[in-house]
């Protein structure tokens, strides 16, 4: 059969492999206690206006196409055109809505370094091809770098995963990687475990040439398994309820949060290529297939981790 699937989907069906193990090992672990943060509200700074994109790029590829940028519709950067992205008002407000029609992103015009990035997230009703039938989907990419869609259709980067079911797990896009303490959950994935060795997670080959449009064929749920480690525990509220995701980054190390819980502690931020360190880059929400919606986007800056997390 031509292979002909997209990364979204050999994610969830990569993640599909572990999801029995899921319940078993998490009643042998410590639940962590809910987190509450309490720094002074005069120190946080939104980086999104509330009003429009200002100070964001946006990318996209064609709606769809997968990462081709060949076919026809393809969007590019900053394309007027695009409605994949917008400013919509809903009962509570001004959010923003991103589609999920074509795969892209849109990503602060300014890199970011040792801060506390707050946000809010719900899942809307929509889904769309190729994802249609998997769970909604989109992601919090930090320290990107490279040009847009340099790494499919989006930057190298961390992604702190937003995909329904899955909220906080970690996926490598491009020249990155990170440590993570994690056990196995199988044979072949991995769950974070704070007290377990620390084990190296990096983007792994997939497709069989530079086109990306033919999946190697020996070997390739081994790379997904090592350009992806789960979050522990799951703390997502019901769909339809908005979650609130922190992210802590400071030199390079990170913490996700979700719902003021610690479900990740993440380390030794560095390229692949030349094991040089990443501890800051752009700020970028993910198109992926899914509606969803996002707001109260607001950082601060930190000179350490904050401690009793």
């Amino acid at each position: 059969m031509k292979q002909t699937k997209y990364l979204g989907v050999l994610i969830f069906l990569a993640s599909i492999l572990f999801i029995g193990c899921k319940n078993s090992s998490n009643s042998k672990l410590t639940s962590p206690e809910k987190t509450e943060l309490t720094d002074s509200e005069d120190d946080w700074v939104s980086i999104w206006n509330g009003k429009d994109l200002t100070g964001w790029n946006t990318y996209f590829n064609s709606p769809f196409s997968g990462f081709d940028q060949t076919q026809e519709g393809y969007l590019g950067l900053n394309n007027p055109k695009q409605d994949v992205i917008k400013v919509v008002q809903l009962e509570d407000g001004n959010v923003i809505r991103i589609s999920g029609t074509a795969f892209g992103m849109m990503s602060t015009e300014q890199d970011y370094g040792n801060y506390h990035l707050k946000l809010k997230v719900k899942w809307g009703k929509d889904k769309h091809v190729p994802k249609e039938n998997d769970p909604m989907d989109s992601g919090l990419m930090y320290h990107g770098f490279g040009e847009p869609g340099s790494s499919y259709a989006w930057m190298n980067s961390h992604e702190m995963q937003i995909q329904e079911g899955y909220a906080g797990d970690w996926v490598a896009i491009g020249d990155i990687q990170m440590d993570v303490p994690s056990k196995p959950l199988d044979r072949i994935f991995y769950q974070y475990d704070e007290n377990s060795s620390l084990r190296t997670y990096y983007s792994a080959k997939l497709f069989k040439d530079d086109r990306q449009t033919e999946y190697v064929k020996e070997g390739l749920m081994d790379s997904l398994a090592k350009m992806n480690v789960m979050k522990y525990p799951d703390k997502e509220n019901k769909h339809g309820a908005w979650n609130e995701i922190d992210l802590i980054c400071f030199g390079d190390s990170s913490i996700h949060m979700v719902n003021s819980t610690v479900v990740m502690r993440l380390f030794n931020s560095k390229k692949t290529s030349d094991k040089s360190p990443v501890r800051a880059g752009k700020i970028g929400l993910q198109s992926e297939g899914a509606e969803v919606f996002y707001k109260d986007i607001r950082l601060k800056k930190i000179n350490k981790m904050p401690v009793n997390l």
